[in-house]
């Protein structure tokens, strides 16, 4: 469900909307030193030529539209641990108090690539589990990530699925994938969002047109719901290394982000020099500079 621009307070056709749908948790917000300052965050980046946006426009150089406010406003996303931001956001979300994307990602044709490898080219006992995130192409550059997969039928008393899921776990075609994120490695709060993954389906987008892909995903993070079409562009058994790209779509702020990726089991050693180089280069091979131009994730710290 990101990137995701609110139609907050500094918007003035957007105005009336927080404060009539959302105006107690506001009130609430406001009240409060973190989700107040984050509000004031939100409005510098909002402002073209303020020092935040330019650093902001620094540190997302590698991306399509750099300078989307979006962006910025993830430098202040550890303000919003407190369970008074997330109701504010949970009720944004919610009552429709969202601004149209200003940009929007082109995703790769892959109609023109040829079909992607199976979910099934990976083993159920390795993928079911935590790997850690060790490349992007993306916004999402937050060190310290990692994400879980749960195969089909896992135990609900081990791992209780969300409200939203209506596959999870009794789907046997229906997985499962937790990611988790910290604004910093030394970050108190880590972030997280869930999934469900529909092995083998394929998300209608026009955008361009898709491709049959590995799977599709569901995820609704602050009441907000996300699509998104995975394809599977590697495996490497004896590095327990998987490269992917997805294209997601987020119809409340009608919105594309395009973006590849790098996981890898947590408990197998970290890519050497000589490895990362054959992934940087792999996703250019298969993707061009365009898409695949991979940024390294700073590791979890120990």
């Amino acid at each position: 469900a990101l990137p995701i621009l609110w139609k907050v307070l500094n918007e003035k056709r957007y105005e009336i909307c927080p404060l009539a749908k959302c105006w107690k948790p506001l009130i609430k917000c406001l009240s409060e030193s973190s989700c107040r300052s984050w509000l004031v965050d939100v409005a510098q980046c909002q402002k073209p030529n303020s020092t935040a946006m330019e650093e902001s426009a620094k540190h997302y150089q590698h991306v399509q539209h750099p300078t989307d406010p979006a962006y910025c406003q993830y430098e202040s996303f550890d303000r919003l641990k407190t369970a008074t931001a997330l109701d504010f956001l949970e009720c944004i979300g919610r009552s429709g108090c969202m601004a149209p994307a200003k940009y929007t990602d082109v995703c790769v044709d892959m109609t023109l690539l040829g079909p992607p490898l199976p979910l099934d080219a990976i083993p159920t006992h390795i993928l079911h589990g935590k790997w850690r995130k060790v490349f992007t192409s993306g916004w999402d550059l937050w060190p310290c990530q990692w994400t879980e997969f749960w195969a089909p039928h896992t135990l609900e008393e081990k791992h209780p699925p969300d409200s939203w899921m209506t596959e999870w776990p009794h789907n046997p075609n229906v997985w499962r994938m937790d990611l988790y994120w910290k604004n910093s490695n030394d970050a108190s709060f880590t972030f997280h969002m869930n999934n469900e993954m529909y092995i083998g389906d394929t998300w209608d987008f026009d955008h361009p047109r898709s491709a049959p892909a590995t799977l599709r995903t569901r995820a609704i993070m602050w009441s907000t719901e996300a699509h998104e079409n995975w394809y599977l562009l590697d495996w490497t058994e004896e590095w327990n290394t998987m490269m992917l790209y997805y294209c997601a779509y987020t119809s409340a702020v009608n919105r594309y982000d395009s973006m590849i990726m790098v996981l890898q089991r947590e408990d197998s050693p970290p890519l050497n020099k000589e490895q990362a180089r054959y992934y940087e280069q792999l996703a250019k091979d298969i993707l061009g500079d365009y898409h695949g131009t991979l940024q390294r994730i700073r590791p979890c710290e120990s």
